[in-house]
């Protein structure tokens, strides 16, 4: 008769420390309903910035409702996300998504693509010194929807030369910007979602936005 010890795929002791922690599974509901409603005071405060300090933006793009979403699977992780401002078609996007990744990070991104890609990598171009281009990346990745964070597929904007800003535009056909806050950093406990979200999305729109 065959038994577990017979078969190669048997429990590790990691695993069995593992499937014996209940803990996390107790509190992720109210961390999650925690998070949202986070989300939601930053949805409020985004769409009274938007509606106090009026921008070119696009037509048709959302700047009162936003779009708050929950996954439970991205790369294995759940995650939260709001965007707003927002505009998604087969030819445009023009979105301001806050991404809360579980054990990765809190990140407030600026998703560019269109006709106005040209004006957009200009002008950040002019401003990669700025003070508001601290902490800034930008992606480099094939999709606009990858989050993996690495030093390889987000770049500085400070650090990065004009011909390297305009080079991935040109290969990729859009702009994306994000800032980061590490969910591992002591900080953390501490930040106002709101704050950090307002003002990153006054950043991100100065440097790129007329």
């Amino acid at each position: 008769m065959k038994t577990n010890r017979d078969n190669p795929s048997h429990w590790s002791r990691h695993e069995w420390d593992l499937i014996n922690v209940t803990e996390i599974f107790k509190h992720k509901p109210a961390i999650l309903k925690k998070a949202e409603s986070y989300l939601e005071d930053l949805r409020s405060a985004l769409a009274d910035e938007l509606k106090a300090n009026p921008k070119p933006y696009p037509p048709d793009t959302d700047l009162t409702k936003g779009q708050i979403a929950r996954g439970e699977n991205h790369k294995g992780f759940p995650f939260l996300s709001l965007d707003i401002p927002q505009k998604f078609s087969k030819t445009e996007f023009f979105t301001y998504r806050t991404l809360f990744w579980w054990g990765h990070y809190l990140g407030f991104s600026l998703i560019l693509k269109g006709p106005d890609l040209d004006a957009y990598s200009s002008r950040l171009k002019k401003y990669k010194k700025d003070t508001a281009c601290e902490n800034v990346y930008l992606s480099q990745c094939a999709s606009p929807w990858e989050w993996e964070f690495t030093g390889k597929q987000f770049l500085k904007v400070s650090e990065l030369s004009e011909n390297k800003i305009q080079e991935v535009a040109d290969c990729f056909q859009y702009l994306k910007l994000i800032k980061i806050y590490p969910l591992s950093d002591k900080s953390f406990l501490e930040l106002d979602w709101t704050q950090a979200g307002v003002q990153s999305f006054r950043d991100l729109i100065y440097l790129t936005l007329e």
